[in-house]
């Protein structure tokens, strides 16, 4: 399990295995101070990103041999049509994990289509860091650089997260990280449904039970709230099933589920 810092140190040669990190020491010490404090307190604490983002999966996609799918993704025409804040929150995280999907693979045009509608969302939302001020420069500027440019992008999700949590933004936050965690195994999923061997994408989606955990009690700490109690109705189809795995490995039944359930998901987001 690597600490946050330790990411993003991977980031400029390799992103690590998707898998539930303690987000480093201030996140394992707050896990055991949890019995002491109430859940909203616990929740307000975190002020670094709770779960790993999505350039991990995508590197264990890449690093298993899978092509790259354009049509895997929420088309970036798409972004004109989300008005609320809820949408343009979960669609924000749902075009990270696109973006961090195109620039792992190097997929220049895409990268950079994915970085405006992600921009867009951004301004819309009042995600006012510095960073994320010259994120297109800094993109920019870096496009030949895989590595300096996942290292780039990876920052910009720690600073928006960082930045809606210090700002009484906490439903957004958790938002974001629901559209990237659901745009993360989606692709993932579909990826195995067209691999002729997928044991290791399967690996990946089984994978996926301790970051939604992670998730999940994050959301609970804000469930009185009609939106975060929403999404997580929403999510409870797919709660149920990774409840029942057991492991890196699934069932056929598990994992036919886990398709079915996270595209029904994904598909009512976009």
């Amino acid at each position: 399990m690597k600490t946050q810092n330790t990411m993003r140190i991977m980031a400029m040669t390799a992103m690590a295995v998707l898998v539930l990190s303690s987000c480093g020491t201030k996140q394992a010490k707050e896990a055991e101070d949890l019995e002491t404090v109430t859940k909203e307190e616990a929740f307000e604490g975190v002020t670094t990103y709770p779960i790993p983002t999505s350039f991990e999966v995508v590197q264990l996609i890449n690093q298993a041999g899978a092509s790259y799918i354009l049509s895997i993704c929420n088309p970036a025409d798409n972004v004109s049509k989300y008005f609320t804040e809820k949408a343009k929150a979960l669609n924000l995280g749902i075009y990270g994990a696109d973006l961090a999907y195109s620039t792992t693979y190097q997929m220049k045009q895409e990268t950079m289509n994915y970085l405006k509608t992600s921009k867009k969302l951004i301004d819309e939302l009042n995600i006012n860091t510095g960073f994320n001020r010259q994120l297109a420069e800094r993109v920019d500027a870096n496009i030949d650089n895989k590595d300096s440019l996942i290292l780039i992008i990876t920052d910009s999700f720690y600073d928006s997260y960082k930045y809606l949590v210090e700002n009484g933004k906490d439903n957004l936050s958790l938002m974001v990280i629901t559209g990237s965690w659901v745009e993360g195994v989606y692709i993932t999923s579909q990826i195995a449904i067209t691999s002729r061997n997928n044991t290791e994408f399967v690996k990946i989606l089984a994978n996926q039970k301790a970051p939604l955990a992670k998730l999940v009690e994050l959301m609970q700490a804000r469930s009185a709230e009609p939106e975060i109690a929403e999404l997580v109705n929403t999510l409870k189809p797919i709660v149920d099933i990774y409840n029942g795995v057991q492991g890196e490995t699934l069932t056929n039944e598990q994992f036919e589920a886990i398709v079915e359930n996270i595209t029904k998901i994904r598909n009512s987001l976009v």
